[in-house]
């Protein structure tokens, strides 16, 4: 009975470890690949004017609002592009006549650049091995078990990874002083994707001092 509780307690514990590996992993699909800021740089910024760019104007105008709500929660003024500039057009004219007399003094620009497929091979049952014991304690209980599992036939996935530039602009010099490039591995959704991205370009603009509070 003592034997069978502490192969239990091995289990549950085992199963556990697993399920936050899991949950983990589901929080963290967005991660920073490269990330560049110019060695000549000395200075901070204090006013962004943030450009989305994407095919569904919806999208852009949600990534723009999340961005400009998040930096206003770590004190730094930000303007989404939309309600600044009315039509499609970004350019030197538009930007310029924007931002004119708003104090921005840099402007940040994110895009997708590329969109990666990738075929996953999932087993059709999850393969949990219990250490000392179970099935694992004798070899005609350890051989049908793991038979089984590999004659099982399991499936494959097609899986997207996103990956997402975003190039920061002194408005003065208009030259780049920082660049990022994020990878997203099979998003859920869209609405998913921005909270997550928009909290890691912000840690790293604020580690590499780029960004300050009003």
């Amino acid at each position: 009975m003592h034997f069978l509780k502490r192969q239990l307690e091995k289990t549950m514990l085992l199963l556990l470890l697993m399920s936050n590996a899991i949950l983990i992993a589901s929080c963290t699909n967005t991660k920073i690949s490269q990330s560049w800021v110019d060695p000549g740089i000395n200075r901070s910024y204090a006013h962004l004017l943030i450009i989305g760019v994407s095919e569904v104007e919806q999208t852009r105008r949600a990534y723009e609002d999340h961005f400009v709500e998040e930096l206003g929660v770590r004190g730094v003024d930000a303007e989404a592009s939309y309600k600044l500039i009315r039509s499609n057009k970004i350019n030197r004219v538009t930007v310029s006549k924007a931002i004119q007399g708003k104090g921005i003094d840099t402007v940040l620009v994110t895009h997708m650049v590329a969109v990666d497929e990738e075929v996953v091979y999932r087993p059709s049952v999850d393969y949990i091995p219990v250490y000392g014991g179970g099935y694992f304690s004798g070899l005609y209980s350890y051989y049908p078990h793991v038979n089984s599992y590999v004659q099982s036939p399991g499936y494959y996935s097609m899986h997207k990874t996103y990956t997402i530039e975003s190039n920061l602009y002194d408005v003065e010099s208009e030259e780049l002083v920082w660049s990022a490039r994020t990878r997203t591995f099979s998003p859920e959704s869209v609405s998913a994707v921005i909270p997550e991205l928009t909290r890691l370009l912000i840690d790293d603009l604020s580690e590499k001092r780029l960004i300050n509070k009003k």
